[in-house]
């Protein structure tokens, strides 16, 4: 079986080759496929290809950042940053937002009677992911994942009908809540953008355990170690404990992961490359010999 290799989107893949300078070899002279879906779920489902083509994206990060406390239903509610513009409603952060440690902790204690008002269970367990879990019988609600509403307007990222209306009232009365907020007056103080609201997104519960293509995975992103985690698959430390086949997440620059695809990149092996942006391509060893092709980036 192949490897598999998951790049970043075609614009960032300059950077990368900077740092893995092999991956221009490679790209030059492997097989480009037909374009797929752009986006993070067809690049998961090159690993899982009997995963939904929608699913509970919170149930599944849950899984690694509370693995003792997964179990049910859950929603994302991640800090963010909007802005009111005149044609509405614009994202303009969403992760990313440098939380201190005490800071997660303040902004849990203020926003948390909002939540126990409405009985969910709520809490900020990691900087850029926070977790609310609705009573099973509450109707679905939330909006699209955030890397596809991130620098647009909101509403276009909003469910129609009743989710959508659950939502805006959500979103209302969290941004009622961290208006003018001492915590969002020290950040501004310190040059740092307020969280002036909470992205709700992923709600539902895990889905039954998928098969899988690959047999180990080595990767920084929650939601792929998520979904490594429903399917039982081992994450990889080093290159040195891979298996026969495994996916190599490069789309996070963390040193270890370059090290690795540096290291698999020079072996006589198959590999194949699917970038987040939908372009997918096949290396098999023999394509080294195509001393024709030329840098396709």
């Amino acid at each position: 079986m192949p490897q598999l290799l998951w790049l970043p989107p075609r614009r960032h893949l300059g950077a990368l080759v900077e740092q893995v300078p092999a991956l221009r070899r490679v790209l030059s002279k492997a097989t480009r496929l037909p374009d797929a879906a752009a986006g993070v779920n067809s690049l998961l489902a090159t690993a899982f290809p009997d995963m939904a083509a929608t699913f509970a994206t919170a149930a599944l990060t849950r899984r690694i950042d509370a693995p003792e406390d997964h179990d049910g239903r859950w929603l994302r509610v991640d800090p963010c940053h909007l802005r009111v513009e005149i044609a509405g409603v614009r994202m303009l952060a969403c992760a990313g937002m440098q939380l201190a440690e005490d800071e997660l902790s303040a902004f849990e204690t203020a926003l948390r009677p909002l939540f126990d008002d409405a009985g969910w269970r709520f809490q900020a367990s990691h900087p850029d992911r926070w977790y609310a879990q609705p009573d099973a019988r509450h109707p679905a609600v939330g909006g699209d994942a955030p890397e596809r509403v991130l620098g647009a307007y909101i509403d276009d990222a909003l469910p129609p009908g009743d989710g959508g209306r659950v939502t805006r009232r959500w979103l209302n009365e969290l941004q009622m809540a961290l208006h003018e907020h001492p915590l969002n007056s020290a950040r501004r103080a310190r040059g740092l953008l307020e969280i002036n609201s909470l992205w709700l997104h992923g709600d539902g519960v895990a889905p039954a355990p998928w098969s899988t293509r690959v047999t180990a995975v080595m990767s920084r992103d929650p939601l792929a170690l998520g979904c490594a985690d429903l399917a039982g698959l081992p994450t990889l430390r080093d290159i040195a404990d891979a298996p026969t086949s495994a996916v190599y997440d490069a789309r996070d620059d963390d040193p270890a992961i370059l090290h690795a695809v540096s290291q698999l990149l020079e072996r006589f092996i198959s590999i194949d490359a699917a970038l987040e942006s939908g372009e997918r391509f096949v290396w098999r060893p023999w394509h080294r010999l195509r001393f024709w092709r030329n840098d396709p980036t």
